[in-house]
Parts: structure tokens; C-alpha cells; sequence
């Protein structure tokens, strides 16, 4: 081998190979690669198959580093823009703070919500109240609950931006600060508890109403991903500057003639123009149940006794802070609430007339009446309340009558008003002389609602009638008159009746029959306390032996007493004013009988 290629050679063993033509030139400039793979030779291009791994993890590992920066990078910005959106609610919370008067920063805020409020505070916030006193509204009674439409409330806000929730509190405290030693010194001291021992009694005290304001939301960002931003201000309780001004001493404006109802609440708000503030006001004469306080607002429930309209002349004074007063007087009327009486359930007849009364009592004059529901054919007179006319179809409906007074006070009550209509037609067979078998005597019902159910009471003996039907069969055996009521029920339970006489003939000669009183006109008519006479006789039947007399339903005063063996009379002077069915029985030695039915008016 020549010396001068083994040279080259060594010298280019000890040279770096020359850059791969891919990054030398164009591609018209690269030699030309047969084969499968890249012919590897001096000045050649391309990589080996451990560039290309080494290459492909150091990327994979480039943009596994870039993802968690990306990702630490977006949740720091979501992080921060709900923080700003917390740094403005928290301050537009300052500002409508600052927007009321200090001495109205716990106005609305009872004891219990507030000290609720502050032992429900998360950790970061107990430490900003460390050194403040609670502070709530001293005109509220002790122990009040209210807060939560209080103007800085007690309860939490909710407010939701870009689908993040915000919740805000308000903690109204008192805190006091010193002046700085240091003449000059701008710098601001600490505010501390009022209650607590004071840090440098040199030094002068100035009390504060401190105000902070809580922004709590949720985000990962935060441990245990609930976030918190606290902020505070400090507001002075002292007066406001009084300026001067000369006004008019105060005017009470007349609130006219005043109604109230027993147990109903009040609220007056008595109002007056001029005065220096602030004005104080007062009463006098107020219905029992009602006080006013030092603000011109009357409250309460009348609890003025009696049934009847109690009327108070009230006196109410105002002064203002010069001690310039006014007065005015007016009337309060307590009422009862009206009430309407429960007429209860009514049954009336469909063509019968109706007059039905609805009183109601309290109420502040003129009452109004009004119904619905009423039967067709009936009405309700608006002032007088009573219901009349007359129903024209059958049914139950219910019924709601309604009284209103002047003052819009109302009082109702409900009830069933049902309308019969079932009907009875007279007997084709009433006043028939009935000597033997009877059939096909018949009594016709119209209307109510079927089917109908038929019974019959002081029907001839051997009579009876068909429950189903109404039908009275059957043979009579013994007479004389009787006075039969016949009864029939629809099956809507509407019950309806008629009253009737029969006769009854003998059916053979010697069958026992009355004969006195005149069975064709036996009804008698008295008067209470004249003498009474009335023969009692009997035909047919035994004459050989004797007869038995009995009567029932006798006016008061009346006795029966046998004359002979045949006859009795009845006497006396009746007692008792009414209308009497008399029924008289005789009966002869051999069980034969009549009977006789007649009514006894006594006036």
C-alpha cells in the first residue's frame, strides 16, 4: 500500500466526520442512496436508528416538562382571576359599608345571629376578629333573630360569577385605636378589643366601628380547595356636623278616623313635617292591645272586651329636639271580625217557598251578603243577607253564603241544601165503603227518585199494602172508620205521606158497627175548658149481651164511661189546646168489634 493513502487514512480515523448533507444543501445536491438502507461513506447523509430513539425521547421528554408548565401555568391564572373577582366583591362589600352612616352599620343585626355569625367564622377570619368586639343593634330586644334583611346581613350572600360561587359575609364590630407616640408619624396603630386591657394608657383612645368583609369560593388552587379574602375598614361613630338651620317646629299630619278588628295586627305609621331632628313621639287613649313607639309607629292587636264596637279618642304628641311639640287628635273604633251563624244542612220542598235568615254578627258597618251554589228559584238579598224564593228542581247542592264589612273583613260558611219533590196523589179508592175483599186500591207517587218504598199505618183490619208496590189488598173484617196514613220513601230518603179515611160496611147483619158518633161526619171541635157531652153507641152484633167501650188519643180532660150494657158517652171540659185522633173501639160478648177514627180539634 503506498504511504501517502495509509497517511490520509490515519488522518481521517483521527478527523470528525463532516456534517450530513441534509443540512449542506438542497436535495438536487445529495448523492444519490441505493438499496434498503443509507450507504454510510465519507461526505455521506442520514441517521442511524439510535439517533433517531435518542432523538425521540429527548422530545418526549421536552414536551412532557412543557405540558406540566402549561398546566401549573392555566390553573395559576384560573387561580388568580378568582381572586380578583374575590378582591372586588370583597371590595364593593367595603363600599356599601362606607355607604351608611357608622352609627347604622349594625342596625338590623339581633344578638343571636350576630354571635351565630361570628362562631361560624373560618379560621382566617376568627383571626381578623380577634381583636374586635361584637357589635349588634341595641334596639332590638335581647336574644333577637333578626339579621337577615338587616342592611349588612347576618347571612351569608351568595353571589355567582362566570359559574364560580362567591359566598360574602359582613362582621360588624367595635375596636379602638391610640394615637402614635411618635409626633408626626404617619404610621397606623393596631385596633384593639375595647373591653381589653388598653396597651398604652398615655395615649389617647379613639373608637372605631370596624367592618370586615369575608370572600370565601372553592378552588384547587387553595388547601383543601377552599379559598378565602379578607379585608377591613374602620369607620367613626362620632357625630355628624349639625348645621344650623332654622326650621319649623313639627306638625303632626292628621291621620283621620282609624278601624281595627279584635286580634287582627296594626301597623300605623304616624308622620309630621318641620321640627328638629330627631323628633320623638307619644300616646295616649290607644285601644287596649296597641302601643306606639318613640318613632311614630303604632302596632299591635285591640284586645278592647265586649261585643260591640268600642270606640277610643287617641292623643298623639310629637317633639322635636328643641322640645317643640304638636298634637292631634282622632277616634279608633275596634271591631269584632264579622261572623256569619251555620244555618246547618237544609231539606226544603221543590214549589214550597223559602225563607231563610243568615245572620252575622261584628263586622264594621254596612255588611254585604252573597251566595252561590243556591238552589234554582232562590236568591240572597245583599243587605239583609236572607234567602228566598221558590225551588223549582230537585237535588243536593252545597251552598257557601259569604258576609263582607266596609273594611274588606270576610266570614263564610258552607252547607248542604237538598230539594225534595217526591209527590203522593190521592186514593182512587179514599172514603170507599169497603164491605169484603179489597184489590187493586192504589195511591200514586210522582216525582223524587226511584224506587219508591210504601207502608201504611191504621189500615182496616185485614188490610195490608205492598211495600214495593203501594198495592192494598186483602179483606176487611171488622169496621167502622178509620183514618189510614200511607207513606212512601224514594230512594233519594225523601219520605212523603197522606192521610185518608175509610169506611168499612158491615159484611152481615149482626156484625157489630159504631153508629154514634155519625160515622159520615164524626170529626169533633172544642173548646178548652166548656163541658163536653158526646154519646158513644153501637149497632148489631149480640144484643143478648154487653159491650166493652175503649178510646185512645182523648183530648186532656176527656174520659169515656159505659151507659147500660150497650152505649158510653165521653165528658169532661178538655185542658189542652191541640189537634187529637181519637180512636174508638167496642167490642160485644161475642169478640165481634168495630172501630171508629175521628179527629178532636180543642182551641
Amino acid at each position: 500500500m503506498p504511504a501517502g493513502r495509509a497517511d490520509r487514512r490515519a488522518a481521517g480515523a483521527r478527523t470528525a466526520p463532516p456534517a450530513p448533507a441534509a443540512v449542506r444543501g438542497p436535495a438536487s445536491a445529495r448523492p444519490a442512496v441505493r438499496g434498503r438502507g443509507p450507504a454510510r461513506g465519507d461526505g455521506e447523509a442520514g441517521f442511524t436508528l439510535m439517533e433517531v430513539l435518542v432523538s425521540m425521547a429527548v422530545i418526549g421528554t421536552v414536551m412532557a416538562s412543557l405540558t406540566v408548565f402549561f398546566t401549573n401555568s392555566l390553573a395559576f391564572a384560573g387561580q388568580q382571576r378568582t381572586r380578583q373577582v374575590a378582591v372586588q366583591l370583597a371590595g364593593d362589600g367595603i363600599e356599601r359599608a362606607r355607604a351608611l352612616k357608622a352609627s347604622a352599620l349594625p342596625a338590623g343585626r339581633g344578638q343571636n345571629r350576630t354571635t351565630a355569625q361570628w362562631n361560624a367564622a373560618v379560621p382566617a377570619v376568627q383571626e381578623q376578629l380577634r381583636a374586635t368586639q361584637r357589635a349588634w343593634d341595641p334596639i332590638l330586644p335581647a336574644g333577637s333573630d333578626a339579621g337577615a334583611s338587616a342592611p349588612l346581613p347576618t347571612e351569608p350572600e351568595k353571589v355567582s360569577v362566570n359559574g364560580v360561587e362567591y359566598t360574602r359575609n359582613w362582621y360588624v364590630g367595635r375596636c379602638r385605636q391610640q394615637a402614635s407616640p411618635l409626633a408626626g408619624s404617619a404610621t397606623e396603630r393596631a385596633c384593639t378589643d375595647p373591653e381589653g386591657g388598653d396597651p398604652d394608657p398615655g395615649s389617647a383612645d379613639v373608637p372605631f366601628f370596624r367592618v370586615v368583609v369575608a370572600v370565601e369560593w372553592r378552588h384547587k388552587g387553595c388547601a383543601a380547595e377552599k379559598c378565602v379574602y379578607v379585608t377591613s375598614t374602620l369607620m367613626s361613630p362620632a357625630a355628624e356636623p349639625i348645621f344650623n338651620v332654622k326650621r319649623p317646629p313639627p306638625a303632626v299630619t292628621d291621620p283621620g278616623a282609624q278601624y281595627g278588628y279584635r286580634g287582627t295586627d296594626v301597623n300605623l305609621q304616624l308622620v309630621a313635617t318641620g321640627g328638629r331632628l330627631p323628633l320623638t313621639w307619644s300616646a295616649t287613649g290607644l285601644p287596649a292591645g296597641l302601643s306606639m313607639s318613640t318613632g311614630g309607629l303604632v302596632t299591635g292587636r285591640p284586645t278592647a272586651p265586649g261585643s260591640s264596637p268600642v270606640t277610643s279618642t287617641v292623643t298623639v304628641t310629637v317633639t322635636d329636639r328643641q322640645q317643640d311639640a304638636d298634637s292631634v287628635q282622632f277616634t279608633w273604633t275596634v271591631f269584632d271580625l264579622p261572623a256569619l251563624t251555620d244555618p246547618g244542612d237544609q231539606v226544603t220542598r221543590a214549589g214550597t217557598a223559602v225563607s231563610l235568615a243568615m245572620p252575622a254578627t261584628g263586622g264594621r258597618p254596612a255588611l254585604t251578603w252573597s251566595a252561590t251554589g243556591l238552589p234554582e228559584g232562590l236568591s240572597i238579598d245583599a243587605s239583609t243577607g236572607r234567602i228566598s224564593g221558590t225551588p223549582t228542581a230537585h237535588g243536593t247542592t252545597t251552598v257557601t253564603v259569604k258576609v263582607a264589612d266596609k273594611g274588606g273583613k270576610t266570614d263564610a260558611v258552607t252547607f248542604t241544601w237538598k230539594v225534595l219533590t217526591l209527590e203522593l196523589a190521592e186514593a182512587n179508592a179514599r172514603v170507599n165503603y169497603i164491605r169484603d175483599q179489597v184489590d187493586g186500591v192504589r195511591i200514586r207517587a210522582t216525582g223524587g227518585d226511584g224506587p219508591y218504598t210504601w207502608r201504611a199505618e191504621n189500615l182496616p183490619e185485614g188490610l195490608r199494602i205492598d211495600p214495593a208496590t203501594g198495592e192494598i189488598s186483602g179483606t176487611a173484617w171488622q169496621g167502622t172508620r178509620y183514618l189510614t196514613t200511607v207513606y212512601v220513601r224514594d230512594d233519594a230518603g225523601d219520605e212523603v205521606s197522606t192521610t185518608f179515611p175509610w169506611r168499612v160496611r158491615p159484611r152481615q147483619p149482626n156484625d157489630l158497627s159504631v153508629t154514634l158518633p155519625d160515622p159520615a161526619a164524626p170529626d169533633r171541635t172544642g173548646t178548652a175548658g166548656v163541658q163536653v157531652t158526646l154519646a158513644a153507641e153501637a149497632e148489631g152484633g149480640s144484643n143478648s149481651g154487653y159491650n166493652t167501650w175503649s178510646a185512645e188519643g182523648l183530648p186532656p180532660g176527656l174520659v169515656l164511661t159505659p151507659v147500660g150494657y150497650q152505649d158510653a158517652r165521653i165528658t169532661g171540659r178538655p185542658t189542652t189546646r191541640g189537634a187529637y185522633t181519637v180512636t174508638l173501639r167496642v167490642e160485644d160478648s161475642t169478640n165481634k168489634a168495630a172501630t171508629l177514627m175521628f179527629t178532636w180539634v180543642v182551641r
